[in-house]
């Protein structure tokens, strides 16, 4: 049973989620998932630098109205898509590469659901905050344009 956990939007800067993506050597055409997309920011820019299909999972009906604009302002219909709804109910077993940017308490209860559905190869990425009770494959900073960002990678 999930808790009622809230996590306030922070969008990521498309140059660190470029550089962040970027570091689990994506395929053109993988599939993304960003659970907790906000605006879609990270699966519209995984799109169009590495032409991923792009996933965002939001629970925030305005940031899902935001970022269906944003799909068709782009013109990414069939590339990006959202869905409404919650993050612990998904079926990420379609995803390939799944970029988190929760927090660690979320990413702890998270991350059972993640590594139980996920297929063998597909790399998970935190933004920011580690996913307790699991060791990352790689860590690292990216500079933005305010401040450093960290990541971690794991990969099921």
């Amino acid at each position: 049973m999930s808790i009622p956990i809230r996590v306030p939007y922070v969008p990521t800067p498309t140059s660190v989620a470029i550089d962040i993506i970027r570091r689990v050597n994506p395929r053109p055409g993988e599939v993304i998932v960003d659970a907790g997309a906000g605006e879609c920011n990270v699966v519209i820019a995984a799109a169009k630098q590495f032409n991923l299909v792009g996933l965002g999972i939001e629970k925030d009906p305005l940031l899902v109205k935001r970022c269906l604009e944003r799909i068709n302002e782009e013109r990414l219909y069939g590339r990006v898509y959202v869905v409404w709804g919650d993050i612990f109910k998904f079926n990420y077993s379609i995803a390939d590469i799944v970029y988190l940017y929760l927090g660690t308490d979320v990413n702890r209860e998270l991350a059972p659901i993640l590594f139980s559905t996920l297929r063998r190869g597909s790399r998970v990425i935190s933004h920011d905050f580690e996913i307790p009770g699991y060791k990352p494959i790689e860590s690292g900073v990216v500079k933005g344009p305010l401040r450093e960002h960290r990541y971690y990678v794991y990969v099921k």
